[in-house]
């Protein structure tokens, strides 16, 4: 069945690339079937592997071998209108027993297949509007790639730009995604349970010298929050620089009790953030540190999505422990880019992460402290192909005894883009 349904992928993929392979670039169309002409086909095949080898003795470690990917179409602009469709798919190819069976990659039922994208956009003069299935990338809502597929979330998003200012709103409803939990065969589910959805308005004012975003995001029966950032870099030369970046998250829970049935906890607090990195031939050096200010009753939201704050690395987040106490993290890197060395492309590096707080919003002395250790290696080979991987090493400082935050986690990714 697996090697049927990526056949039929593979020849909906030809079919795709033989139907608009010849057409015209450059030319507006003036109909219909001239915009589906003029498309734009593109795609991936993604083989990815995972494992997780916890070290509590009566754990089991889990493993899984996938192979999936993206095909997507989007017509040529039609005054000024466009259709946008993608197909998701990622199957198990080693299906391990479900002790064994590391679900990450292809859900709990080892297969999924769905229409993650499908959308219509009307663009003219600096104003975009899309309705339906799409890829967003904001700070608390963001696709998040970390897998074998992306986020996507069903909206309706505005944006305008003007000048050195994007301004975006709009609404969402549901999402689909490895962080969204992959529910009911990795399809939408709701962005949160019983909710009339989240609507967010920002702006980003973007130069040579800096990047500035503030949102503002109401979660129906969650949480509204506001956040700022700033990131400007500093050119010496062509061979150094330095960046320099601060944030601000402030969150506040409006719906009385609603959260503390849903959750157990009301979604409330501030987090404040600041982060530096030095480059120098091909070395990158970096720090950064996150401080979030909770109460007792209460907890951070992070994010649909990998999130924005500064110390977020492969698993753990600045708001991980930010639960019923103050919460802290700080994150330690080092990279290389052998590009220095005529080896363009390749890069290697180093993430140390410390990672302090509560783990329950209504027990103060629920202290947590865990460190995370992250190596990775990326090498995007041409246009076509890439190699990504990572080991990740846990460890709780916080109990003598062996937890769940003791493990090692590894994960390889082998990307062809067309």
């Amino acid at each position: 069945m697996i090697i049927r349904k990526l056949t039929i992928m593979a020849i909906l993929a030809s079919m795709v690339f033989c139907g608009v392979g010849q057409a015209q670039t450059g030319v507006q169309p003036q109909s219909l079937s001239a915009a589906f002409k003029q498309g734009t086909p593109s795609g991936q095949i993604r083989s990815g592997y995972i494992s997780l080898d916890p070290d509590e003795s009566n754990v089991n470690s889990s493993y899984d071998l996938a192979l999936g990917g993206q095909l997507k179409f989007v017509t040529a602009p039609l005054y000024g209108i466009s259709l946008g469709a993608a197909f998701y798919t990622s199957h198990s190819l080693t299906q391990p027993d479900e002790e064994d069976y590391n679900d990450e990659l292809s859900s709990s039922e080892q297969h999924y297949d769905l229409l993650a994208e499908a959308y219509i956009t009307y663009a003219v003069d600096g104003f975009t509007i899309t309705a339906g299935r799409q890829l967003l990338d904001t700070p608390f809502v963001d696709s998040d790639d970390c897998r074998m597929t992306p986020h996507t979330f069903e909206a309706l998003v505005a944006s305008y730009a003007i000048n050195d200012i994007l301004i975006k709103g709009g609404y969402l409803s549901a999402w689909q995604g490895v962080d969204a939990g992959y529910p009911d065969d990795a399809d939408f589910d709701d962005l949160v349970e019983d909710s009339d959805g989240t609507f967010m308005l920002g702006a980003t004012y973007s130069n040579d010298t800096i990047e500035a975003n503030a949102w503002f995001y109401v979660i129906d029966d969650v949480v509204d929050l506001f956040y700022v950032d700033a990131v400007a870099p500093i050119n010496f030369n062509d061979n150094m620089s330095l960046t320099l970046g601060v944030q601000v998250s402030a969150q506040n829970d409006s719906t009385g009790s609603n959260t503390y049935v849903a959750m157990g906890s009301k979604v409330e607090g501030e987090l404040y953030g600041a982060m530096a990195e030095f480059a120098i031939a091909g070395v990158t050096i970096g720090a950064a540190y996150d401080h979030a200010e909770i109460d007792a009753g209460e907890a951070l939201f992070g994010g649909f999505g990998g999130g924005p704050f500064f110390t977020n690395i492969d698993t753990l987040v600045a708001n991980e422990f930010a639960a019923g106490q103050d919460a802290d993290s700080y994150t330690l890197c080092i990279g290389y880019d052998f590009g220095a060395t005529g080896i363009d492309g390749l890069s290697i590096g180093y993430t140390y992460g410390n990672y302090q707080g509560g783990t329950d919003p209504m027990d103060k002395t629920a202290d947590a402290e865990v460190d995370e250790h992250d190596f990775y290696v990326e090498y995007v080979i041409n246009d076509s192909w890439s190699v990504d991987a990572v080991y990740v090493v846990s460890d709780d400082k916080e109990h003598s005894a062996t937890t769940d935050w003791d493990y090692q986690r590894a994960q390889v990714r082998v990307n062809l883009n067309f």
